[in-house]
């Protein structure tokens, strides 16, 4: 079949799989269908594309680009010393990151947030701060105060605390653990908190039971209260009638959870302020007129110079003993009555309390 023209005028008919088409014409500005031939010559002819003189953007808000202009395949993006290196990268402000999942034990940046959440279950109130308040859970009584007896103005009942300006009478049942729970039925209870161990700044005082208490002279509150408190000097806390225990005084404007101290911390804690011994000691005096004496180190160093106060004295052929505190040391002399065996047999109470 010969070529059959395809004109816009014409209805050239139905083609068949073997018309062909008229092969192209160079310098025809007719327009017409073109062969692959014709595509073929256009598509490898020589194009010299307009490379971009200006050097890449490093940085920019996305954007498809309209310019004729193309980049050269050797291009070098410009550093950008705005940003850290990923090699030690020492970051400003707050860097923040992904919070992985608690438990995850890998390399991966622990965020604050992750933290919190493995030590305390995402409550950082839950992080136990230090007490400044002793005996808050009662359990230490050296001085065997009896339950329900009434407290004059000033005097003590389990260690560390004391009867406030009105007195105080409270009860309690035989402690089962390292807390055990009070409760005041007149007046007020509170504990003189050394001074020396105070930072100064808010402070928070909390409490289990349904006793109101304050630091100072503020106001009675429920559980928690806070105050302002001096450096270096000596704070009151103070309770009113209700139950009470697990006192604790703590810096700062959260309260944290009580948390017992050993046995013998709670002991410690109370002998710096008051603490019970007893001494026997035995000699031979070879005639009458001797002073004679002995000496006991004491378990803990008192806040101060204690009061000494001796309980049930038995001396043996002793006269004049007397006794005296003098720095770790408790030192017990008398003067022998006669020549012969001579003993002391006595009992001291030491108070250096507030």
């Amino acid at each position: 079949m010969a070529d059959t023209k395809i004109s816009a005028g014409a209805d050239p008919g139905t083609l068949t799989a073997t018309d062909k088409l008229p092969l192209a014409r160079s310098a025809s500005t007719t327009a017409y269908a073109a062969t692959m031939a014709e595509i073929a010559s256009y598509a490898n002819t020589a194009y010299t594309p307009n490379y971009s003189a200006a050097p890449p953007i490093m940085d920019g808000t996305a954007a498809p680009g309209v310019a004729a202009a193309v980049s050269r395949g050797d291009h070098i993006h410009p550093s950008d010393l705005t940003r850290a290196p990923l090699a030690s990268p020492t970051f400003t402000g707050t860097p923040a990151a992904p919070t992985a999942t608690t438990g995850t034990n890998s390399t991966q940046i622990a965020t604050t947030a992750y933290v919190l959440n493995a030590v305390t279950g995402g409550t950082a109130a839950a992080i136990p701060g230090a007490n400044n308040a002793d005996n808050g859970g009662f359990a230490i009584n050296q001085r065997t105060y009896v339950s329900g007896t009434a407290l004059a103005a000033g005097a003590y009942g389990h260690d560390r605390w004391k009867a406030g300006a009105g007195g105080c009478t409270y009860t309690f049942a035989a402690p089962s653990g390292p807390s055990n729970s009070i409760t005041i039925t007149a007046g007020t209870l509170q504990q003189i908190v050394e001074g020396e161990a105070l930072a100064g700044g808010t402070y928070t005082l909390s409490w289990t039971g349904t006793a109101q208490g304050r630091i100072g002279t503020g106001s009675y509150a429920a559980s928690p209260v806070s105050g302002s408190v001096t450096a270096g000097a000596n704070t009151t806390i103070e309770f009113n009638t209700g139950t009470l225990s697990r006192v604790k005084l703590e810096i700062g404007s959260v309260a944290t959870p009580w948390v017992a101290l050993s046995p013998q911390q709670h002991l410690a804690a109370c002998q710096r302020f008051y603490q019970t011994l007893g001494q026997y000691v035995a000699g031979y005096a070879s005639g009458a007129g001797l002073t004679v004496a002995a000496s006991v180190s004491m378990p803990v160093a008192m806040r101060a110079t204690p009061t000494v106060v001796m309980t049930g004295s038995a001396p043996l052929n002793l006269n004049s003993v007397t006794s005296a505190a003098v720095g770790g040391f408790l030192y017990t002399q008398g003067i022998a009555a006669a020549a012969g065996q001579w003993a002391i047999n006595v009992g001291y109470n030491l108070s250096a309390d507030l």
